[in-house]
């Protein structure tokens, strides 16, 4: 699950922070992942600045799956809201 402005290329940085210590994942998004737009800081000669990046903050649950429920049948059979 994407939460809003979230954005995925080939060389987005994905950071999986629901454990002690931050994991960093390249190229896909695990199953059932709950990921929203972050940052981190990266050096420069410049300077340090803020770089987008991808955190994954939990796991999608059952009542996400029910939340969720309706919309993709509006979906499957075409119904505009």
């Amino acid at each position: 699950m994407l939460g809003a402005n979230v954005v995925l290329t080939a060389s987005t940085k994905i950071i999986d922070v629901t454990g002690d210590e931050p994991k960093e994942i390249k190229g896909y998004v695990p199953a059932r992942s709950v990921v929203i737009p972050g940052s981190y800081t990266k050096k420069f000669p410049a300077g340090d600045f803020q770089v987008p990046c991808a955190l994954i903050i939990g796991t999608r649950k059952e009542s996400t799956n029910k939340k969720t429920s309706l919309n993709d049948a509006l979906r499957e059979y075409g119904v505009s809201v």
